[in-house]
């Protein structure tokens, strides 16, 4: 059994240039203002059925699916360690 989900990660990914007004009030009510923003909201009913009237023009990740990501972010930025090559 997995862990409850507590918090969202949402994150904008298209521009609201084009968009109809109704869904730009639904993404500034979510805090979201520009391109490539990233907001943390509590997962409850009325957040995710903002998103879903969006889900579009969102990447929406768990608390958990964030950590796992970053983590693997980390890891392939980390310096390898050396190649000595003998000749």
């Amino acid at each position: 059994m997995s862990a409850p989900v507590h918090s969202l990660f949402i994150t904008l990914k298209r521009s609201f240039a084009g968009t109809r007004e109704h869904h730009v009030r639904i993404l500034q009510s979510l805090g979201l203002r520009y391109r490539q923003q990233t907001v943390e909201q509590p997962n409850v009913a009325h957040i995710r059925g903002a998103i879903d009237k969006v889900r579009h023009m969102l990447t929406v990740e768990t608390d958990v699916q964030r950590a796992a990501r970053l983590a693997a972010e980390a890891a392939a930025q980390a310096p390898r360690p050396p190649v000595h090559v003998r000749h």
